[in-house]
């Protein structure tokens, strides 16, 4: 079962990083950290490897202490870590984050697969906390989004309109509902949290080159929530129109 074999390559990992020097904590987020109850087929690895100050680098350019199985394809997606696969198909990201890095990193609480000492458990509980903007403030967002998005469609610039109507707008409309099950990404289950926006979703993500029809759409949505100022209201109708 694929839940099984997640949760013990998490474990491998852990085991294989207690004998490496300079390594601290074996920190495991999202579904493979704190909410294992949605692990399903389709779940991959998330995870921090904390290191002591200076060791960074020896464990960000040599991947040999994720080797508890092959690995079949590495890339360094950011100056902090790597997107991987193992041969047998499990995926996995990571960051490797210095204990002096840690106080500004910004994450969700996480399960300690493994650390050195118990003296780190601060670790598992970010010191920076992200939090969601008001919903009138994310409306206010998706508003400019709608008419900045509008502008570049009427310039024929079909991709940079779809961007700012059919994602960003949403992704703000999103945001606007409250609580959300990933705190950096709303479109997270946002099918199962909040089922009644699919038919919005359904009428206000319509695809490339059809972003006019969707940024009506999502005018009206906000409308029935929010209170649109009137001369921006103006101004993205008569961009509908155009």
């Amino acid at each position: 079962m694929r839940r099984d074999d997640l949760l013990e390559r998490m474990d491998a990992i852990g085991r294989l990083v207690a004998t490496h020097e300079g390594t601290l904590m074996l920190l495991a987020l999202g579904s493979i950290g704190l909410e294992t109850d949605r692990l399903d087929d389709y779940s991959d690895l998330d995870f921090f490897l904390i290191v002591e100050d200076g060791y960074k680098a020896r464990f960000i350019d040599n991947l040999d202490w994720l080797a508890v199985e092959p690995l079949a394809y590495q890339f360094q997606n950011t100056k902090d870590g790597h997107k991987v696969m193992y041969e047998d198909g499990i995926y996995a990201e990571f960051a490797v984050f210095e204990m002096v890095e840690m106080p500004g990193i910004a994450y969700t609480p996480g399960r300690v697969v493994w650390q050195r000492d118990e003296a780190l458990d601060t670790f598992a509980t970010p010191k920076v906390i992200t939090h969601p903007s008001d919903a009138a403030h994310r409306y206010e967002e998706a508003l400019t989004n709608l008419y900045v998005g509008l502008l570049r469609e009427r310039r024929g610039e079909q991709l940079a309109g779809f961007e700012l109507i059919q994602v960003s707008a949403v992704n703000n409309v999103l945001l606007a509902y409250g609580e959300t099950s990933d705190p950096f990404n709303p479109t997270r289950r946002v099918e199962a949290k909040h089922p009644d926006v699919i038919t919005f979703l359904e009428q206000g993500v319509l695809g490339y080159g059809r972003s006019v029809e969707a940024a009506a759409v999502i005018l009206e949505h906000i409308e029935a929530r929010h209170s649109v100022n009137a001369v921006l209201k103006r101004e993205i109708e008569r961009l509908l129109q155009a």
